[in-house]
């Protein structure tokens, strides 16, 4: 029974996503997947730091049907290739990536540090 219970809450946890290039797990802000919501407070891990240019990647464990990014609140026109986008860095700031599954909804957030180039 214990085993069943810690499967079920498994699969009902949103997927992880990470910024690239460091390979850095972006915090979840809120969430709903399946029948299961939740707002988790969690301050953003280490920034994704690229050079102004650079080719920012955000690879996700599922297939989103939609993405909608923002940095510093401005929106960023992504390209997507199956379970991961990506887009040039040209600003730095709070990135908020809002992703819809086919499950459910995840929006993450984030720091990018852009250097000059």
């Amino acid at each position: 029974m214990l085993v069943l219970v810690a499967l079920l809450l498994a699969a009902a946890r949103p997927p992880a996503a990470y910024g690239e290039p460091g390979h850095v797990r972006l915090a979840v802000s809120s969430w709903c997947w399946g029948t299961t919501c939740g707002a988790p407070i969690a301050a953003s891990g280490k920034p994704v730091v690229v050079r102004r240019g650079t080719t920012i990647s955000i690879g996700f464990a599922v297939v989103p049907t939609s993405v909608r990014v923002a940095v510093s609140g401005a929106p960023i026109a992504v390209t997507r290739r199956g379970s991961t986008i990506s887009w040039p860095a040209k600003r730095m700031g709070g990135m908020t990536v809002n992703v819809k599954f086919r499950k459910g909804f995840v929006a993450y957030v984030g720091r990018l540090v852009v250097k000059p180039g």
